[in-house]
């Protein structure tokens, strides 16, 4: 490699400079190095608009993810080594930038008007159940085809800006430099698109600003660029030494971006798993190769690096990345200590969740990526003279095009994420062979050798599953999408988390999942012959789905491994208590929606938590419309909502988006809990005025009936208890508040704000909420059909429910029955004397009479009587009075 010390004339001819070219003004490198900066700012910008516009029909199953990142590395590849020959042997490289540049805005343009329609296309393509090689093969080719105009110019914007290069200056400044910035680029199109165009501007609108930066790029190459001729670059015989290079780089792209991918997984079960969690990840992992770019285009500059010294310097690099990403691995253990000291420090909000995301990814994350920039900055400048940039790019792309498929699919969960760091980093230290080795190799090789060995050692996998004292892990899937694990607590109790973060369900809240069928079900009529589940989780709310005799049930789960664990929650769907078998498919909720053909009595969108990365998708307006395709004629949509996982504004959000497709909504409460308070969202052409005598006309299976029981909703005043609002309510509720699209995905970027930050109590909100819609509450009945005072009734059963609400609201737990009484028992009195039918006040104030009785029995005498004067209608109070007293006094 040519220095400045070097003879000019001979600078001249290695640079390939036309003969009698001169050396131009300073401006141009700064420029061309500014233009590569943006270049790979509207490039990274453009992978993750792209990424998520192509998931809505793609589907989030891994299958999909993989086709979508393969195809756009495959892209980028081909266009690196397509375009290599020609940018080698022409005269006018800046020519080919200029068109680039202008290539890739204009195709940007022409995706903004085709993807909304070559969406649904690739859908019904797909089919809803498809088998996994169709699934993968037209997801992969549609994302190619799709992506290839602009994926082919972006993988040739870097050989083509280094051919530029050479041309404005008589000394060869190497390629380290433009791939630093061009990377750089890329770092802030990750943190400025994520952070902030995606959320204010959506994605068209982010999609026109990075067209626009690449046709202004090339107006600048243009117009403020010399246009000098260069040389041509002769293509290497089939005698030209050093063949091994590219397969070394094709290595290492597949082993760096394999790491990426391992890591990313660890790191699922200690991030929040937010859109910005990955963002922090892929920031510093980007910032790492910037930097190491860089520091080599230093060290370069500084020092030649030919024949055995170059081999040399290629051997410490490769043995550095092995061991700093054998330490990584090793740092693994500490990152959920490392996240909660920092967000414990800096206090709940998002600036503090981005910096403990931040201080996680760069333990694990900055120095073996700052060692790999520097290794490829490294393999390509050798490679450019020989091969050109364009092949070094092309064959290190495509090795990263194949990691997702053997580090993801494969090796992940074959061997476990330990055992496959380890093997990677063998991989590293390997790959100094093939650029030639001495003894002096061992030196550094035996104490990696011992390292690896230390890690294989270590008690324990790369697991962080939290669980209280006294509770057990049953059962563990590190799968492709997920970790998965069955927690059974001390109380013999399980539940199902997924990445250690989310919480999918358990037996112990088996009450409210049953309900979570049983009421839409319910609301329907009971007469239900199809009802479509999105979402499964622990398989409990489907499993009551079998009570229903007539009821064909179809269950779609995005993790297949949450399929295999339903058993532990006691849910078999191939036992013979299923009267109609049901249909279980692994898929995406999204994309199944939108190929399925089959139309439904009944859907059920189970509680998917909007802060989590790609559950945004399943609340925009298209999303809803699609079901809304597949309701039949008489159909009812139900989406249950988690108010324990989401503030107001987010419930707003969603809201709004949901009435501007089903307008005659309605807002149910599934239960009383304030724990966990769940919303439902109900709406469709089936949902009309309800009468008095509902469940009375409808349900006469005894099976059905005692599963009613069991679920304290054998009475229209428990069927309809828990509505909240209508849709004049809603409507109020949401004056002034933007929809979520797939264009403007607001929840995905909104929603991360309430895990982030300190928000106020699940009771705090429920009770602010029913204050909000109370006073537009509507009514459920039609007037017309219901008889006698059932309506009156009603409306003091829902005035019963909100000061019941209200009075649980600031109660402070304690072991001693009397303080429980003393803070509650006025509040509840006054709540009973509102309702004759609303027994969750009554009841309770039953069992605290019979506690308080063991050590106050003068007390609990008084709180029976007072309970018998509030609702003289109900007989327990006083036959719990005689039991306990021995009669009337």
């Amino acid at each position: 490699m040519p220095d400045s010390s070097t003879d000019s004339a001979a600078v001249l001819k290695s640079a390939g400079i036309a003969s009698g070219t001169l050396a131009f003004g300073s401006t141009a490198i700064p420029l061309l190095y500014l233009l590569v900066l943006l270049s790979g700012f509207a490039g990274l910008g453009y992978q993750i608009a792209w990424t998520r516009m192509l998931s809505v029909s793609l589907g989030h199953e891994f299958t999909a993810v993989l086709a979508v990142v393969t195809a756009f590395f495959i892209g980028l590849s081909l266009g690196g080594l397509i375009f290599n020959r020609v940018l080698r042997q022409t005269r006018y490289p800046l020519r080919w930038y200029v068109a680039l540049e202008i290539t890739i805005g204009l195709w940007a343009l022409c995706l903004m008007l085709l993807l909304p329609h070559y969406n649904p296309w690739s859908a019904h393509l797909i089919g809803s159940e498809p088998h996994p090689l169709w699934h993968w093969s037209v997801a992969f080719g549609a994302s190619l085809l799709v992506l290839l105009p602009a994926t082919l110019a972006m993988g040739a914007t870097l050989p083509a800006a280094h051919r530029v290069s050479v041309s404005l200056s008589v000394v060869n400044r190497g390629i380290a430099g433009l791939y630093a910035a061009n990377t750089g680029g890329a770092l802030f199109g990750t943190l400025i698109a994520t952070y902030w165009l995606l959320p204010a501007l959506g994605l068209n609108h982010t999609l026109l600003l990075f067209a626009s930066i690449n046709l202004a790029i090339a107006a600048l190459l243009w117009l403020r660029m010399p246009k000098r001729q260069v040389q041509p670059i002769s293509w290497p015989d089939a005698a030209t030494p050093g063949r091994r290079l590219l397969l070394v780089l094709f290595l290492t792209g597949l082993l760096g971006l394999g790491y990426e991918i391992l890591v990313v997984r660890v790191l699922a079960q200690v991030l929040e798993g937010t859109v910005y969690s990955y963002a922090a990840v892929l920031a510093v992992y980007l910032l790492g190769t910037t930097l190491g770019a860089a520091l080599y285009h230093r060290y370069s500059r500084r020092s030649g690096d030919a024949g055995e010294r170059w081999s040399a310097t290629g051997q410490r690099l490769l043995v550095a990345v092995s061991f700093l990403c054998l330490t990584g691995t090793l740092l693994l253990w500490a990152t959920e200590s490392i996240y909660q000291a920092v967000f414990g420090q800096l206090g709940p909000g998002n600036l503090a969740a981005m910096l403990a995301e931040l201080s996680v990814a760069t333990v694990v994350f900055l120095l073996p990526t700052l060692a790999m920039g520097g290794l490829f900055s490294h393999l390509a400048q050798q490679a450019t003279g020989p091969y050109g940039l364009g092949a070094a790019l092309g064959v290190n792309t495509l090795g990263a095009a194949l990691a997702p498929l053997l580090f993801g699919v494969i090796l992940l969960p074959l061997l476990g994420a330990l055992e496959t760091l380890v093997l990677l980093a063998v991989g590293y230290m390997i790959l100094p062979w093939l650029l030639g080795s001495d003894l002096t190799y061992w030196r550094y090789k035996l104490p990696l050798v011992v390292c690896a060995c230390a890690l294989l050692l270590i008690p324990g996998p790369l697991r962080f599953v939290s669980a209280p004292s006294g509770s057990e892990m049953l059962a563990y899937d590190e799968g492709v999408i997920a970790a998965v694990a069955v927690i059974e607590e001390p109380d013999q109790s399980r539940h199902l988390k997924v990445n250690n973060r989310f919480t999918m369900g358990g037996t112990a809240s088996r009450f409210s999942d049953h309900r979570q069928t049983h009421l839409p079900l319910l609301w329907h009529g009971g007469a239900a012959r199809s009802a479509l589940y999105l979402g499964l989780g622990t398989g409990i709310t489907f499993q009551a789905a079998q009570y229903y005799p007539e009821l064909q049930a179809t269950g779609v789960e995005l993790i297949p491994e949450m399929l295999t664990l339903m058993p532990r929650f006691g849910v078999d769907v191939t036992g013979p208590h299923w009267r109609n078998p049901p249909r279980v498919i692994a898929a995406d909720a999204r994309r199944f929606v939108v190929a399925e053909e089959t139309q439904y009595d009944v859907i059920v969108a189970e509680v998917f938590h909007p802060s989590r990365d790609g559950a945004g998708s399943l609340y925009t307006v298209e999303h809803f419309s699609a079901i809304r395709q597949r309701l039949a004629t008489d159909g009812l949509f139900c989406q249950w909502l988690p108010l324990f996982q989401l503030d107001l504004d987010t419930l707003r959000l969603i809201t709004r988006s949901y009435l501007e497709v089903f307008p005659n909504a309605q807002l149910h409460l599934a239960h009383y809990s304030l724990r966990q308070p769940l919303l439902c969202l109900l709406g469709g052409e089936g949902l009309n005025a309800f009468s008095d005598d509902w469940l009375e006309q409808r349900i006469h299976d005894r099976g059905l009936q005692r599963q009613l029981i069991a679920n304290r909703l054998n009475s229209d005043f428990t069927l309809f208890g828990g509505y909240l609002a209508g849709p004049e309510a809603l409507r109020r509720f949401t004056a002034d508040v933007p929809l979520n699209t797939d264009d403007h995905p607001r929840v995905t970027f909104q929603a991360p704000g309430f895990v982030y930050g300190d928000p106020k109590s699940a009771a705090q909100r429920l009770l602010e909420l029913v204050q909000l819609t109370a006073p537009h509450r509507g009514t459920l009945l039609d007037n017309r059909s219901n008889k006698g005072d059932f309506g009156r009734r009603l409306q003091d059963y829902w005035l019963a429910r909100d000061a019941f609400l209200a009075a649980g609201v600031g109660v402070a737990p304690s072991t001693d029955i009397r303080k429980i009484l003393a803070q509650t028992q006025h509040k509840l009195l006054d709540v009973v004397r509102l309702s004759s039918d609303f027994l969750p006040a009554y009841d309770p104030l039953l069992k605290m009479a019979t506690a308080v009785h063991r050590v106050d029995p003068q007390s609990a005498h008084k709180l029976l009587l007072e309970l018998e004067q509030a609702n003289p209608k109900l007989p327990e109070a006083r036959r719990l009075r005689r039991r306990l007293f021995g009669g009337d006094p």
